[in-house]
């Protein structure tokens, strides 16, 4: 009898526990890099990737083959409300290169084409619409950093 007992509550804890368990953040940052000169690029030998996932932080994309490929990231975010990412120009999380602030207001999933191209030093909120969700973004603009990405960070506001 005390057998039963024991696995018909350990049964019961497997089930309430459980949805709690596989309620896992599944939030996803894709980077696209638009290639300006492929004929350039393959007459170099360099191959590069024109896409890249990133599901956790990276204090550095020197593996990343893109670093010696010319063009301008562009991005899309996929996560719960408030999921936010932060994407800097210098390695190891520094600011000195300037830095993009994302954070997702809504389910849609979020489509950034051009990464500079908010106000600078400001909070902006961007309302979903029919091609994409809504987010609210804070640019410190560098030189070239929408051509330079070089570490990527989630949940944590600069």
């Amino acid at each position: 009898m005390k057998i039963k007992t024991i696995l018909a509550f350990a049964l019961l804890a497997i089930c309430i526990a459980t949805p709690c368990l596989s309620k896992e953040i599944k939030a996803k940052l894709t980077l696209f890099k638009s290639i300006e000169d492929k004929r350039a690029m393959i007459m170099k030998g360099r191959l590069c990737k024109t896409f890249l996932y990133i599901k956790k932080d990276l204090a550095s994309l020197s593996d990343m083959r893109n670093r010696f490929c010319e063009g301008e990231y562009s991005l899309s975010l996929e996560g719960p409300v408030g999921t936010t990412v932060t994407l800097y120009g210098q390695y190891f999380f520094g600011k000195g290169r300037g830095y993009l602030v994302l954070t997702k207001t809504d389910d849609k999933k979020i489509q950034v084409s051009n990464l500079d191209n908010f106000p600078v030093e400001r909070w902006t909120i961007s309302h979903a619409n029919k091609d994409t969700g809504g987010y609210e973004a804070f640019l410190k603009p560098s030189p070239g950093f929408k051509t330079n990405l070089a570490s990527v960070q989630w949940n944590k506001i600069p």
